[in-house]
């Protein structure tokens, strides 16, 4: 599925084939990355919230072979299809956050955002895929709006498809202009 300009018609059919695409990939990804690194994740509510944390749990769970606990918060409004799809999604995040050195600064996690998206685009989602459109919100949009307003989407389903349908842009607009109102 590409996208054309945004006035285009996208059928609520298409928006789900993206997102349970987009979701396979996230599992197959996960999937991938805990057999290379010998280790699965676990949702908790107090997994790692810093970046020194989350590097002392991922050499925890080198060392042990223990899942690392990504977080359980904020699931359940999210592009995936379900909140143990973002489960996933929070391990690719946090492992490749600690594989590629890059803190939560948010120079690091603009980084993270484009590497993310270059490794989508290589499995076949281009830059004019659905499935592109909505991993570009919910990671290099969410990270403008951590910039800019100092804060995460409230609703990050909401956020994503307003990215699609108005543009990338006018759903950060929109979305920083919820949060000031």
């Amino acid at each position: 599925m590409t996208l054309g300009v945004q006035s285009d018609y996208i059928s609520t059919e298409q928006i789900d084939q993206a997102r349970q695409s987009l979701t396979r990939w996230v599992f197959t990804t996960a999937k991938a990355i805990a057999r290379e690194c010998g280790f699965a994740w676990t949702p908790r509510p107090d997994a790692p919230s810093t970046y020194p944390d989350l590097c002392a749990a991922h050499a925890r769970s080198v060392e042990s072979g223990e899942s690392l606990p990504v977080s359980s918060e904020n699931s359940a409004s999210v592009i995936l299809t379900s909140p143990d799809a973002n489960y996933a999604w929070r391990f690719v995040h946090d492992v490749t956050h600690v594989e590629r050195g890059l803190s939560f600064s948010l120079p690091d996690e603009y980084e993270l955002a484009l590497w993310h998206l270059s490794e989508l685009e290589r499995e076949g989602f281009g830059p004019h895929s659905l499935e592109y459109a909505f991993l570009k919100a919910d990671t290099l949009g969410q990270v403008i709006i951590n910039a800019v307003a100092r804060r995460f989407p409230a609703d990050q389903e909401l956020f994503d498809l307003e990215c699609q349908r108005y543009g990338f842009e006018q759903g950060i607009l929109r979305e920083i202009r919820r949060g000031s109102s």
